[in-house]
Order: C-alpha cells, then sequence, then structure tokens
C-alpha cells in the first residue's frame, strides 16, 4: 500500500512540472512576463478594473505615475481607472488574493 502512494505521489509531480512547464500549456491570456496589461481609452473613459477579470476583487491600492494621464477611481463595481488626457502611464492595483496587477494606460 505504501509503494502503491509513493508512485501516485511521484506521477502527481511529472504531471504537474509538466503542465506548468509545457509552453503550450502555461500560455497565459495577457502579456509576456511581466509586461504590463495594455489598456486604451478616450479622455474620459474608465476602465472598470473589477469586471475585466484581471484581477480578484475587491481590489484596492490603486496607483497611477501620472495622473495628468489617468487616474483611479470608485465605479459602481468597484475600483476604476479614468483617462484625464493625452498620453500613456503605468498604473496597478492589487487585492487580498493574487499579485499585483500593472497596466498600462493610453489615453488618447
Amino acid at each position: 500500500m505504501r509503494r502503491r502512494a509513493y508512485a501516485v505521489g511521484i506521477a502527481l509531480i511529472i504531471v504537474s512540472t509538466f503542465v506548468v512547464f509545457h509552453p503550450a500549456i502555461a500560455q497565459e491570456t495577457g502579456p509576456p512576463g511581466d509586461e504590463p496589461y495594455p489598456i486604451e481609452l478616450n479622455a474620459g473613459d474608465t476602465f472598470d478594473v473589477c469586471n475585466s477579470g484581471l484581477i480578484v476583487c475587491p481590489a484596492t491600492r490603486a496607483i497611477c505615475d501620472d495622473l495628468k494621464v489617468a487616474t483611479p477611481v470608485d465605479t459602481p463595481d468597484g475600483l476604476g481607472i479614468k483617462g484625464v488626457g493625452p498620453g500613456s502611464t503605468l498604473c496597478s492595483a492589487s487585492s487580498a488574493i493574487g499579485p499585483r496587477r500593472i497596466f498600462r494606460i493610453t489615453v488618447r
């Protein structure tokens, strides 16, 4: 019985390693590596971070590098990022679960 459990454990480790490192399975839907998620907005438009599915909500602690381009705002569904003026900036948000997400906001 012990051998069987040992063999099953080794098999699970091998399968898990294959799933994590196999390129066809491990593809992300977002940008490669640590690249920010690209978001394009018009001035006055709001990107709804919570409804985007890119972060687990409630999202908190939003930060934007250039507040003349984009600024964090509250929406009825939670956190949003509003396009203020033309340009590009990085904004990020975090949640209690999961990593902090970085967005490259481009406002036209």
